[in-house]
């Protein structure tokens, strides 16, 4: 019993965040949109929105979001590895299925913290001293925990007091690592 019978990649772009890697859109053959809550309900962090009947999923540094005809994919690396992630996520879909009388589903959405949540919160002047190419970059990558936000020098800059001091409680309230230095130099 498969739900999910194939795909079909129609769209290759350069990503956003990294230039050097690509986003992929690809259509899928079948309406996917049921099995979201069940997806939601087995996988850790997902982002369900069942009005928009929408599913992101990080896999590692990569983000795939499941609409009810078609998958975007964002952070993948070449053509290869997408269609590696494609198939991974055909699998995960009709073994999802198939064992669906076994799972609650769940239609909560799962909030979490995003990178453009974060990157509204940075000095947003993409001036590359972190490393990166843009604030959004630096985002993403502060998000799966690969660099920690000291390396934002600019945002401890007095002129960025007041949006350093919500980023830092904002990473803080979502488990995300903030050296303790920095929380407590924000309260005086």
């Amino acid at each position: 019993m498969m739900l999910l019978h194939s795909y079909k990649i129609t769209r290759i772009l350069p990503c956003i965040a990294e230039p050097e890697k690509i986003r992929v859109i690809a259509e899928v053959s079948d309406e996917i949109h049921e099995i979201f809550p069940y997806l939601n309900a087995i996988i850790k962090g997902c982002i369900y929105n069942h009005p928009a009947l929408t599913l992101t999923i990080r896999n590692e540094e990569k983000l795939i979001t499941l609409h009810a005809n078609h998958v975007t994919m964002t952070l993948i690396e070449d053509e290869k590895e997408a269609e590696e992630v494609l198939n991974w996520l055909k699998d995960l879909i009709n073994q999802t299925y198939q064992k669906k009388d076994q799972i609650e589903p769940n239609y909560s959405s799962g909030d979490q913290l995003k990178p453009s949540d974060i990157q509204k919160l940075l000095p947003g002047i993409n001036c590359k001293e972190c490393g990166f190419r843009s604030c959004l970059a630096f985002a993403f990558k502060l998000v799966d925990e690969k660099i920690e936000i000291d390396k934002c020098l600019p945002l401890f800059l007095g002129q960025y007091q007041a949006k350093r001091k919500v980023l830092l409680e904002t990473l803080k309230n979502a488990g995300l690592k903030v050296p303790s230095e920095f929380l407590e130099s924000e309260k005086s």
